[in-house]
């Protein structure tokens, strides 16, 4: 079965990640299809809206951690940079995303919602990077965008907690765009109504100027990934995604 599917309505192509078992947790397989659609959305260029969203009961928990363990962190580092090329594709992508948020929309899978140009979030949704749990940190960007979103202090409140908000806290401070009064699909068709019949020539401008104004994104990207590098060999990173995959707390010795 696929895991992400496509379908097209109204101008607007809409992207469903299809791993609804595991919450749609991102996963090689996943990283390839979604690479695929927009190479194809690409090539077409007749979708003036792109939109992503989660099957099942949400949007997308996160990195698989069961595969990441798996393939080790050697690995697991080439899929690091995979990210922020696929990310950085959908932050600067030929017409604007809208990402439909559900349910869980945790650490990856706040990232992936966080490149696109818009939020709509639905009154279930529950948002976070709770990273920091599990002794690691967000690797797909997840530091910088959510700095840019909503500032130096509330995203560290997120950040070095780890804890989640609901989507009206995430209106409040910026993370999301809008609140579904609808369903979710229907709600976010109807987001994209109000922009996709506009220049893409203006839009396009728009948006790479809105970019310019964040100063020296290269860098900040550059330094996370430098990072990660440290956190995730740690021991503290190997004691946290297997105390989460054992369904214990973790214990910490800062090494």
């Amino acid at each position: 079965m696929s895991t992400v599917s496509r379908k097209d309505i109204d101008n607007c192509t809409i992207l469903t990640l299809n791993r609804p078992e595991v919450c749609n947790a991102i996963n090689g397989v996943l990283v390839s299809e979604l690479e695929q659609h927009l190479d194809a959305v690409e090539s077409e260029k007749t979708a003036r809206a792109l939109i992503i969203e989660g099957r099942g009961k949400g949007f997308c928990a996160g990195t698989d951690l069961r595969e990441m363990t798996d393939i080790g962190y050697a690995a697991y580092a080439q899929r690091i940079d995979r990210m922020h090329q696929l990310l950085q594709r959908i932050e600067t992508f030929y017409c604007p995303t809208i990402a439909a948020l559900h349910g869980a929309v945790l650490g990856g899978g706040l990232e992936l919602a966080m490149a696109c140009t818009f939020r709509i979030a639905s009154l279930s949704t529950n948002i976070g990077l709770p990273e920091i749990l599990l002794g690691v940190m967000p690797s797909y960007g997840g530091t910088q965008r959510l700095t840019r979103l909503v500032g130096q202090s509330q995203a560290l409140d997120l950040l070095l907690t780890g804890r989640s908000i609901d989507a009206p806290a995430a209106l409040n401070m910026g993370l999301v765009n809008r609140l579904a009064e609808e369903e979710l699909t229907t709600a976010a068709l109807a987001f994209a109504a109000e922009f996709k019949g506009f220049s893409q020539v203006a839009q396009q401008g728009i948006r790479k100027a809105v970019a310019a104004a964040c100063e020296d994104p290269e860098k900040g990207f550059a330094e996370e990934r430098r990072q990660c590098d440290q956190v995730f060999s740690s021991k503290d990173a190997g004691e946290g995604v297997a105390a989460f995959l054992e369904k214990r707390q973790a214990v910490f010795r800062d090494c």
